[in-house]
């Protein structure tokens, strides 16, 4: 999983809390459908950014096999079966018990203690959601195939309540379970981070009360800040100045006065193009009555950038960018690290929004210039 890749690169042990068992060991044992007489069962840990070695036993005639793990902390390893089949765990004070075929994408079920129960807790659940996503994304295509423009954007609200009521259950479970490893977990579904901030930083003292000292957790802390957005709400919004396509400088300022859409977005980004023709429409709507656009580009070529621009009818003059990409000047000062990306600034650039898309966007300018 992503998470664990990108998380476990602390690399010093810290003091521990340890395994809640009276010496710290845990017997992992299970049976394998298709077995291979002496074949390998592994055991890898997720550390230092990628998978280590940890022990490694052999399954008899029947597929049966046993190890003994001895602890010193909570933490995130794999069973890798054969170098066929690999079982996320999460290692506690509990014995682990797993039933698997022994084949790529077969069957395996993992027991053990309250840790693998909120594990499966979450993936059932991103299981089921996703059986909802892929219909979703489908009438989506079917809609802007057939250029539907009100189905689209029905289809699109609809989309994002599910994404939101995801983001809402997901941090629900996290907050519920109690000195729980899967509860950072969670947080690789959390896609935009910094809209979360306040939420991790909860999440963060929660299991530093609970999981004192464990390796894990201490991370998360130390990359808390990170995640911290560079700008909130009410805050005024960091300048910015970069050329547009023929070379002329822009500056945000230069539009004070003005509500103003700052919009983070690109020419290869496909959920940005889908919100353009939105974007237009309110453009032509309240242009007139003091809403403009500055619409910085996180392209790698010209070519696309302006062909984009010129495709999809972006008829404002503030198109700006460095072509570097997420390594862009602005995607770092505002801590940009996935578009679309639009901050709501008033005529004196403080930020009164964040995000909106499609109808909030819609409802918000209403609110502000009239229907």
């Amino acid at each position: 999983m992503k998470y664990l890749l990108m998380l476990f690169m602390f690399t010093g042990l810290m003091a521990c809390s340890g395994a809640k068992g009276s010496d710290g060991t845990i017997t992992i044992s299970g049976k394998i459908e298709q077995a291979i007489p002496q074949g390998e069962v592994k055991l890898e840990k997720f550390q230092m950014g990628q998978i280590a070695p940890v022990q490694t036993v052999y399954s008899d005639h029947n597929g049966v096999f046993e190890m003994e793990v001895t602890l010193t902390e909570p933490g995130f390893y794999r069973v890798n079966i054969y170098e066929k089949q690999f079982e996320l765990v999460v290692l506690n004070d509990s014995d682990i018990v797993i039933e698997a075929s022994g084949e790529p994408q077969g069957e395996i079920v993992t027991k053990g203690g309250q840790e693998m129960e909120n594990l499966k807790e979450v993936m059932d659940y991103m299981r089921e959601y996703s059986t909802r996503v892929g219909p979703m994304n489908q009438k989506l295509a079917q809609a802007n195939q057939s250029n539907d423009k009100q189905r689209f954007e029905e289809l699109r609200m609809e989309a994002i309540a599910m994404e939101s009521q995801k983001l809402k259950d997901l941090k629900s479970m996290a907050m519920s379970f109690e000195s729980s490893l899967v509860s950072l977990l969670i947080t690789d579904y959390i896609p935009n981070k910094s809209d979360e901030y306040n939420f991790l930083d909860s999440l963060a003292n929660k299991l530093q009360n609970e999981l004192p000292g464990v390796s894990d957790v201490e991370y998360f802390v130390s990359n808390l800040e990170s995640y911290r957005p560079a700008v909130g709400i009410g805050d005024v919004a960091p300048e910015l100045t970069l050329p547009d396509p023929e070379g002329n400088e822009y500056s945000l300022s230069d539009l004070r006065g003005k509500y103003v859409l700052l919009d983070f977005w690109a020419g290869w980004c496909k959920p940005c193009r889908m919100e353009n023709p939105n974007v237009v429409r309110m453009y032509e709507k309240y242009n007139e009555d003091g809403f403009e656009v500055f619409s910085v580009s996180l392209d790698r070529t010209k070519k696309q950038w302006v062909d984009a621009i010129e495709k999809d009818g972006l008829r404002w003059p503030y198109h700006v960018s460095d072509l570097k990409y997420f390594q862009s000047e602005a995607a770092m000062i505002y801590k940009v690290n996935a578009i679309p990306y639009a901050l709501l600034l008033d005529p004196e650039g403080k930020v009164i929004g964040k995000n909106l898309r499609g109808r909030m966007l819609q409802a918000k300018l209403e609110s502000i210039f009239g229907e």
